[in-house]
């Protein structure tokens, strides 16, 4: 492998320069995609304790920009002192960098901003200070391609966040795994640092520093380049390090030119520094830059997004951002526990993720690192779901066996948001054990089935390795990554299994599409599955609907190698298969299942659309696994039970299928029938895990169909679908037109709309509600869509013929007085008076949007302003608001309609609330619509047991219903 040499290979003397003293600029690295290029400027000579402070007072931008395709970066330089300070340890000269990484060949143009000005460095405004020294230069310089032979990590191209599960190198399109160290955190307190505290010297790794590699003063700097060697040798990929740990546990990293100073940096240390992580690039070593600590937080801006930590996070971002693997990670263990109580809010986060993400030219991956306690993982990484600048979380776990399900949990939910996170254990508890040492555990059974394979069976994108406080060479002391050789080897194992042998990328947890409770699954259905047993256990597999045989091998976690075959070759899908035996019955295997040829199945659609399955059409009842069976009710076009014939009335009958549809999120609903006098309960699971249990009500009328929200549900091609149901309560005294009730438990079918569908094409051939003369007027009950939006309430039709399924909500003669006798109202109402609980998602939602949803395709023939007035039934404070909104959006003029007076009664409303105004004033609710055409009204919940009579739009500002 060839060591990038900074040594000058091209040096331009520009002509066009507008600065008055003519300066040089330099340019210093290979001229290659993805190499590291050095942009050297010279100015006035200053130093790092200058009156004017360089790092806050001036700002070095440089814009590169691609003749051809037009990409262009911004890019922030920064103070270098003499320009070669990590040799000299000088800490005043003339120079100023910038560091830039190509990413395609060809011309690339630059152009200079350096500016001065009261803290300039933090500003944004591009017009800022006054253009001194090199301001305006320009140049031009040629990149070709890298060398095509050999091993460089470079030629994979950048590690980048995709919004997927893994990240990406953006050339060879690859996804990575990480596998590393947590340990130890204070990594950069190392003694050959300048102005560091001697915490590591690594001694025992200078045999693995070789001939070539780097070093700076007369061979300083070899105990560590020899550890990354050590750990790359390993099979390694990642090195998790402090950039600051001030009055934290190791308090011997910082970045600036003295422990107690925040402005001013060290130009010497951090050049030391760019060694280090210029030779981790070499070895394929991703950075974990861990910006901060739980003890140290509130340290700068006392926690906020204020000068200090603005320019902290702009000196890393300039010097280090260029590197081709970055985590960027917030803090660990961020935000205030009961053990240390002050600490960041979720404002400091967002706003931390915020300006790095849009100060960093290429995007770097952002995380934040989290508390051990699932509690305090919930408080702060729930609000930071869908926010488009967290990539994901760096997860801290206290217990061991909480990882897989941990990493499921918040791989499920990113799926439901507008973004996916990348989900990393990064460490692991207890916080005194971590991962011990070779010679105190030397199996590492607990934490390689548990925490290594737990995390990438659950969809995980790896693990880096904490070591605890309690054992020799811990978090903060270790000085010898061999001491864990034999957990570097079996991590190895996990990682070259499944990038040898899985499309982990296309695959998903399934545990319980096997019998064996306790192993884990990983598959992509009808292809391959893949199967950890913690213990060798008889093991059946769910193939259900698959037309394929498969191969059946094994591989050992403990010793990696090849695949062997067990004492079952081949199996054959369609059923539930036992897949043999692992060659020895001896701790941990691993299967490999995977097909022979391919399916006869009909292909994904690739378009997105509402798919309906059918009861009668798309399950097959003759699956079952229980002795009662389903009948087929063709005149209800359902599957029901057979009371008279149901050995057991409460047991379930079952019926499976297999989805076919796009992999995508999905609305779904569920359609049940109700039975008089009985009461049906249902269990709906995707490849064995429940997914949702309900109850068809009791009802006066047999055979009413009752249409059930099941959320948001994230679905792959070949999941099996599977709804059981059983009848509860049934006595001999149900009776039926003088006789007995002959069925229940019955069900039509299950419907899935993709949440990426556009609603004009949900609603496509449903008929409009047509305006007329700029007037329309709409009953609340006539809706075209609704939608949970993935919260537990829903819009729910309230009339005489189900007033029974309601018995239960004291408002059962609202109807009477209702236009059209019905209405509807936002259940289930749990906040009826100011007293009980506000739980905002759940039975609040302040910004529009966001609950229960209902809507109405309309045409207008008059485009203009239209007046929104809804008629609604408001008893008190706390169920009178609702928002209103047009084709997916959310206007503020239509958000907060209010109601404060006509309590008890059915009233109109057009008033909108606002700070000065609780009930607003009326005629300031409106939608403005442009052109004719076709448009969906939408009414979104804002308080739990609001009930909506009809809605009225009008271009008539003077018009006031009766």
């Amino acid at each position: 492998m060839k060591k990038i040499q900074l040594i000058l290979f091209y040096v331009i003397v520009l002509c066009n320069t507008v600065n008055a003293n003519d300066s040089q600029i330099k340019i210093e690295g290979e001229l290659k995609k993805w190499h590291k290029i050095s942009l050297s400027f010279f100015g006035k000579v200053i130093s790092e304790n200058d009156i004017e402070n360089p790092f806050l007072n001036y700002r070095l931008n440089v814009t590169f920009r691609h003749l051809d395709s037009d990409k262009e970066f911004v890019v922030p330089g920064f103070y270098a002192a003499d320009g070669n300070s990590a040799e000299t340890s000088a800490s005043k000269g003339n120079v100023w960098k910038v560091r830039f990484r190509p990413d395609e060949t060809g011309i690339w143009a630059y152009k200079v901003s350096f500016r001065k000005g009261d803290q300039i460095s933090i500003n944004e405004d591009i017009h800022a200070g006054e253009g001194v020294d090199f301001d305006g230069a320009e140049g031009e310089f040629i990149i070709t391609d890298f060398d095509k032979e050999g091993n460089d990590p470079k030629t994979k191209g950048r590690l980048q966040y995709v919004n997927e599960r893994y990240l990406q190198f953006t050339d060879a399109k690859e996804f990575y795994l990480k596998a590393g160290t947590d340990s130890p955190e204070n990594f950069l307190g190392y003694y050959e640092f300048d102005q560091t505290p001697a915490s590591h010297k690594y001694l025992s790794h200078r045999k693995d520093w070789k001939q070539g590699d780097p070093s700076w003063q007369n061979e300083k700097g070899k105990n560590i380049i020899g550890a990354l060697n050590y750990l790359a040798s390993e099979g390694m990929n990642s090195v998790y390090f402090l950039t600051m740990n001030v009055q934290g546990d190791g308090n011997d990293v910082w970045p600036w030119n003295d422990i107690n100073e925040r402005y001013r940096f060290d130009c010497s240390k951090l050049d030391q520094w760019e060694i280090v992580f210029d030779h981790m690039d070499e070895l394929g070593l991703m950075l974990h830059i861990v910006t901060q600590e739980t003890e140290n937080e509130l340290l700068l801006d006392i926690g906020e997004l204020g000068v200090q930590r603005k320019l902290y996070y702009r000196e890393l971002i300039a010097r280090f951002a260029h590197h081709l693997a970055i985590t960027w990670n917030l803090g660990e263990e961020n935000g205030p526990v009961h053990w240390s109580p002050k600490g960041q809010n979720d404002d400091d986060r967002r706003a931390m993720a915020t300006f790095i993400k849009k100060t960093d030219p290429y995007k770097n991956f952002v995380v934040l690192h989290t508390h051990s306690i699932k509690k305090e993982q919930e408080q702060y990484l729930k609000p930071l779901l869908g926010f488009e600048h967290i990539d994901g979380p760096s997860l801290q776990i206290h217990e061991p066996n909480e990882v897989h399900e941990v990493t499921k949990d918040w791989i499920y939910r990113a799926k439901y948001s507008s973004k996916k996170w990348v989900v990393c254990q990064d460490e692991i508890g207890p916080a005194d054990t971590g991962a011990k040492p070779d010679k105190d555990d030397p199996n590492h059974d607990k934490i390689r089935s548990k925490v290594l394979w737990g995390n990438l069976m659950g969809g995980g994108a790896g693990v880096e390795w904490y070591f605890g406080y309690k054992y020799d060479h811990n978090d903060l002391n270790c000085e010898d990554w061999r001491s864990r050789k034999l957990l570097w080897e079996q991590t190895k194992h996990a990682i070259d299994f499944f990038q040898n042998y899985l499309p982990f990328f296309n695959m998903q947890s399934a545990d319980d599409l096997t019998d064996n409770s306790e192993d884990y699954v990983f598959a992509e259905n009808d292809n391959i599955y893949t199967i950890y047993l913690p213990k060798v256990a008889k093991t059946k597999l769910n193939l259900y609907g698959s037309t394929k045989s498969y191969k059946v091998q094994w591989y050992n976690p403990r010793t990696g190698g090849g695949l062997q075959f067990g004492t079952v070759n081949f199996i054959k899908g369609g059923r539930d298969v036992f897949i043999g035996l692992p060659p020895d019955n001896k701790g941990d295997w691993v299967a490999l299942i995977t097909a022979n040829q391919q399916s006869v199945k009909l292909k994904t659609k690739e378009k997105n659309e509402v798919i309906v399955l059918e009861a009668l059409k798309n399950f097959d009842a003759e699956y079952s696994k229980n002795q009662t069976r389903y009948f087929r009710d063709e005149k209800n076009n359902a599957l029901m039970i057979n009371i008279r014939t149901s050995n057991k009335k409460d047991q379930y009958a079952s019926a499976i299928t297999t989805f076919l549809g796009k992999n995508n999120v999905y609305e779904v609903s569920f359609s049940s029938i109700a039975q008089k006098g009985l009461e049906s309960k249902y269990v709906i699971s995707v490849n064995g895990t429940i997914k949702d249990t309900l109850v068809s009500p009791k009802t006066n009328k047999d055979y009413m169909l009752v249409q059930h929200n099941l959320g948001y549900w994230s679905l792959n091609k070949n999941d099996i679908i599977e709804v059981s149901s059983a009848i509860d309560n049934v006595k001999s005294t149900v009776t039926e037109d003088g006789g007995f009730s002959m069925s229940g438990g019955g069900w039509n079918n299950m419907i899935f709309r993709p949440i990426d569908m556009p609603l004009k094409d949900v609603l496509k051939d449903i008929q409009p509600f047509y305006e007329t003369n700029g007037f329309l007027s709409v009953e609340a009950e006539a809706f075209h869509y609704h939608t949970s939006n993935g919260t537990k309430r829903n819009w729910f039709i309230r009339s005489e013929d189900n007033s029974e399924e309601f018995n239960h909500i004291n408002r059962k003669n609202r109807f009477l007085e209702a236009s059209k006798r019905s209405y509807i109202e936002a259940l289930p109402d749990m906040r009826v008076t100011h007293d009980d609980p506000l739980l905002i998602g759940e039975n609040f939602f302040p910004e529009a949007g966001k609950g229960g949803v209902v809507g109405y395709k309309v045409n207008i023939t008059n485009p203009g302003r239209y007046y929104v007035w809804n008629r609604a039934f408001s008893t008190g404070t706390e169920d009178n608001g609702v928002h209103v909104g047009i084709n997916g959006l959310w206007p503020e003029s239509g958000a907060r309609m209010q109601w404060c007076e006509g309590k008890n009664k059915w009233t109109w409303s057009s008033a909108q609330r606002d700070p000065e105004n609780h009930c607003g004033v009326p005629k300031t609710i409106f939608l403005d619509i442009k052109k004719p055409g076709e448009y969906i009204i939408l009414f979104s919940m804002r308080e739990d047991g609001f009930e909506m009579d009809k809605w009225i739009i009008t271009t008539n500002n003077n018009f006031i219903p009766q």
